[in-house]
């Protein structure tokens, strides 16, 4: 939970600033101080739009190389992927990463928190925007019949792919191997498979804090492609090992359904996925 607070303590305050800037360009200075001037490097920016607009395919991100919250944004997620891949790259002394409900439950919730913080704050919330704009611009909104019958087959339809995927995995590396790769996530999953309350948690917390901030306030600005590697790279109890690619597929079938409809269809469909392992006594 103390690296959670850290995080937040590090970005919240950046996001805060980056959109009072966006509104006030006289409060620009207080955002240069909190990024130790990075965020006024124009050329790393207008690179960074260019690597934006490269990695997009059928969409058109609003990324702004000018725009003070567009450029914290991408400094956040710069940050965030070396921050992910060093801890990758460490050495991790065979400790346990979640070996019962009341290790892994404060650590769900504090990060879902840290999520639904940085999407409201980062897309204006108490700087520059009032809550239906917010709500607009989020994508958050209520889906008609036909959006949540989509969103459930599209979850139930990704699940049914990925466990094809780990059968694929499973019988590719010997049986020892296996089981390390998947020791970690095996143990996060079983913390929350004794009751049906705790698999509901572990379902719906992710699936609403992390497609709001993912695919609600990354999405539209860096694209399907980035938001979704982002994603992938954040969930480190998957480690270097083939579940990421597995993810990665899976994340962009969210962001689909972010293009195609909106941010609540993929809620669904996360939501969905998140909670079948538990159905199918997995």
């Amino acid at each position: 939970m103390s690296g959670i607070l850290l995080i937040a303590i590090l970005t919240l305050p950046q996001i805060c600033a980056a959109n009072l800037a966006t509104k006030r360009p006289g409060l620009s200075s207080l955002l240069a101080i909190l990024t130790l001037g990075l965020v006024n490097i124009g050329g790393l920016w207008r690179a960074c739009a260019a690597a934006v607009n490269r990695l997009s395919f059928a969409e058109s991100p609003a990324f702004d190389p000018d725009k003070p919250v567009h450029r914290s944004a991408a400094l956040l997620l710069i940050l965030g992927f070396l921050m992910t891949i060093l801890n990758m790259l460490l050495p991790s002394e065979g400790e346990e990463f979640a070996v019962a409900l009341r290790d892994a439950l404060p650590e769900l919730l504090g990060t879902g928190a840290l999520h639904l913080a940085a999407a409201f704050l980062g897309v204006g919330l108490l700087t520059r925007r009032g809550l239906p704009a917010i709500l607009h611009r989020l994508c958050l909104r209520m889906p008609s019949l036909k959006e949540v019958c989509v969103s459930v087959a599209v979850g139930a339809g990704l699940w049914l792919l990925m466990m094809a995927a780990v059968a694929i995995w499973e019988q590719a590396v010997p049986a020892d191997v296996f089981e390390r790769q998947t020791k970690a996530a095996r143990q996060y999953s079983e913390a929350f498979s004794g009751s049906l309350a705790a698999s509901l948690i572990l379902a719906v917390v992710p699936a609403v804090s992390e497609e709001t901030f993912y695919r609600g306030a990354l999405q539209p600005v860096f694209g399907m492609f980035l938001s979704s590697l982002f994603f992938t790279a954040t969930h480190q109890q998957y480690a270097l090992t083939p579940a990421l690619l597995i993810l990665f597929g899976v994340s962009l079938g969210f962001a689909w359904l972010r293009t195609r409809y909106h941010t609540s269809a993929a809620i669904i469909a996360h939501a969905v996925f998140n909670f079948l392992p538990y159905l199918a006594g997995t």
